[in-house]
């Protein structure tokens, strides 16, 4: 049965959008499902979980050759876990090996959290917020309110994709093990995820609303950067994705954490070649459709900051944006830029 089509004057808020694609991608993704972190380490001090050969040679050269920051997650799969590992069961029940002077909060519990789940995720969320955008009907409005007060409606046709490459700042290594007592008490399955060791990284995002200029000082489109946590980012917002205009995106925000390589490459379409990859896209935009057929329905419930249903609490001045508990602190960064009291009692 095919979903009930969403009112020709819907209006998409791109920042809702996002919290939205990014909670139905961690409900999705498979490979961090029962993962929990065990060790955080820098290249200052050796291995203290797993033996130090594990960390493949990129490891080593990316610091010693290629200057770049080093980081290594290292996470245990525990396939008891009933449910899906989330911020606040993240940490190993155990403890968190950590290096000197490393700081582990629930921000930065979070921030390897998600750039864990989107390591190479780049494109295919990218496919999906454009597949949402063809699936919108033609007269719907796109919404794009940046953390720094920049403003544009446009119609989901005024999007285009850009790609160029980047080096990020710091290289990371994600390894997940499983212990096999079955086959010996150190013996381990074992995964490797490699990102950023020493080499270009391919980078995308969408290019939201009419361009009036080449020159991004004067252009006004807004940048939506889905996968800005592989690289250890956040927005300006502090939000788990980007939403900024062009300017304020490549020269404050993308350069603390990668420099750019080569020229910027823009085109009127994604296409997602492999085919199972294709259908991760369709699956994983079924469910963000089917979450914005609530949205229209009255259904705003929803965590503007993480995406989740069902919130109870939201902003008690402006009435309109809902919360979680713990979300409400990390979202008021970027709420407070647009919140406006309630005029209703």
């Amino acid at each position: 049965m095919s979903a009930k089509p969403l009112p020709s004057d819907f209006v998409l808020d791109l920042h809702d959008l996002a919290s939205i694609v990014l909670h139905c991608h961690a409900r999705f993704e498979d490979r961090f499902v029962n993962t929990q972190l065990v060790e955080v380490n820098n290249g200052t001090t050796r291995l203290q979980s797993l033996p130090p050969h594990i960390l493949p040679q990129q490891w080593d050269i990316a610091g010693a050759i290629n200057k770049q920051r080093r980081i290594a997650y290292i996470l245990r799969k525990d396939p008891s876990l009933s449910e899906r590992v989330e911020v606040n069961t993240f940490a190993h029940p155990e403890g968190v090996k950590l290096p000197p002077s490393f700081k582990l909060g629930t921000r930065e519990l979070e921030d390897i959290l998600w750039r864990c789940k989107t390591f190479d995720s780049g494109y295919l969320l990218a496919y999906v917020a454009q597949s949402v955008f063809e699936r919108l009907p033609g007269t719907a409005r796109l919404h794009a309110r940046t953390s720094s007060g920049h403003e544009i409606f446009c119609a989901p046709s005024d999007v285009m994709v850009a790609e160029f490459e980047i080096l990020p700042h710091e290289t990371c290594c994600m390894v997940a093990y499983k212990p096999r007592p079955d086959l010996g008490p150190t013996r381990v399955d074992l995964e490797q995820h490699l990102s950023g060791m020493g080499n270009i990284v391919p980078w995308i995002y969408l290019m939201i609303g009419k361009p009036i200029s080449e020159d991004l000082d004067t252009d006004t489109r807004v940048v939506f950067d889905l996968a800005i946590t592989q690289i250890g980012g956040r927005g300006a917002g502090g939000e788990l994705f980007a939403l900024e205009r062009g300017f304020d995106y490549h020269n404050k925000l993308l350069c603390r954490y990668a420099e750019e390589q080569g020229d910027l490459q823009v085109s009127g379409k994604l296409m997602m070649s492999p085919v199972a990859l294709r259908k991760q896209g369709d699956t994983l935009t079924d469910m963000v459709m089917e979450r914005l057929q609530k949205l229209a329905s009255g259904n705003v419930d929803f965590c503007r900051y993480c995406g989740k249903d069902d919130i109870s609490t939201r902003c008690t001045k402006c009435k309109k944006a809902w919360f979680c508990r713990d979300c409400q602190a990390p979202g008021w960064k970027y709420h407070k830029v647009w919140c406006r009291p309630s005029v209703q009692e």
